[in-house]
């Protein structure tokens, strides 16, 4: 075999490990960038969550604002994400990579604690804004495990969670539907129509 022979074997070789690796890449970047708007609706909607779905009760000032605080704080977690998964299809690199984990790492942590540390009067509301933002910090956790990781690491998250699937928007949807706009899956509200995504 003549040296340009290998040479051109060699490229070809790269170029398919290449290719399959993008492929790989463009799927996790794909179901990210798929689910990322829907996600985005939800952190605005458990805003509305205080109007639409009060359950007669009067809604206090402090809490109506903590829910907002919530509201605000997810939809800015997720902007940031949506931002870097951009970032990263354009110019994909490790470091990209790592500011997206830390990203997700600290909407896990910080929606959590966010949400314990209001404590909503209306057990109705709190349950609903509870289950709102389980529904957006498990799916964000879904997607952390979806990222490449380098050889021989282990990523943790997917040891711990190992989630089958990653739901796609209409998934999503039906989901924010029946665990928050739904109580023991049957909508009690006669504000359905504006808490449910369609």
């Amino acid at each position: 075999m003549t040296r340009n022979s290998r040479s051109k074997t060699v490229f070809m070789m790269l170029l398919c490990l290449s290719l399959m690796a993008t492929g790989c890449t463009a799927q996790w970047i794909k179901v990210a960038l798929a689910d990322l708007p829907v996600l985005a609706q939800m952190a605005l909607n458990i805003g509305s969550l205080v109007t639409t779905l009060q359950s007669g009760q009067q809604l206090s000032s402090t809490d109506a604002a903590a829910i907002q605080s919530i509201s605000n704080q997810a939809g800015r977690d997720l902007q940031l994400l949506q931002t870097l998964y951009n970032e990263y299809q354009a110019n994909p690199s490790t470091s990209v990579i790592q500011k997206i984990q830390n990203a997700v790492a600290d909407l896990s942590q910080n929606l959590p604690a966010l949400l314990q540390a209001v404590h909503v009067s209306d057990p109705t509301l709190s349950a609903r804004v509870t289950a709102a933002v389980n529904l957006i910090v498990t799916t964000v956790d879904s997607f952390a495990v979806l990222i490449p990781q380098p050889k021989g690491a282990v990523n943790a998250r997917e040891v711990a969670h190992k989630p089958a699937t990653v739901p796609g928007p209409a998934d999503l949807k039906k989901q924010w539907n029946e665990q928050v706009c739904a109580a023991r899956g049957v909508i009690v509200d006669s504000a359905q129509t504006t808490c449910e995504m369609k």
